[in-house]
């Protein structure tokens, strides 16, 4: 049997190794960052908007308006013309991936994070 013996080039390789996998950690991690931004989605297309913006955007859907709002880096359904309000009742968003839909009147929103796969923004 071969007996396994490390050497100096050994311990230099498995330095290098954990530098590598350490970089490319921390590499693809700093890719999550970026602005949070608003996606609103209806039947006329889709919206981009910035969360750090306090503002109120009137989206039109299969039954009306719906009224999405934007408070201290959270968004709502404010009012929806749909029967049971539960999109309103749902309460506000604001973590990457997290989202909230007015399913009757077809206006979904989410939040994402701005990289380079954002063109540009909705005003």
């Amino acid at each position: 049997m071969p007996s396994l013996h490390t050497k100096p080039l050994d311990f230099l390789l498995l330095i290098l190794f954990a530098l590598a996998v350490t970089g490319a950690f921390f590499a693809l991690r700093g890719n999550r960052k970026g602005s949070p931004l608003l996606v609103i989605t209806t039947p006329e297309g889709e919206f981009v908007y910035p969360l750090s913006e306090d503002k109120s955007y009137r989206m039109e859907g299969l039954l009306g308006t719906s009224v999405i709002e934007v408070r201290g880096g959270q968004a709502y359904f404010a009012d929806s013309p749909c029967p049971n309000k539960t999109c309103v009742q749902s309460g506000p968003i604001s973590a990457q991936n997290s989202w909230a839909a007015c399913l009757p009147n077809d206006v979904f929103i989410r939040i994402e994070r701005q990289d380079e796969g954002v063109d540009a923004l909705a005003r």
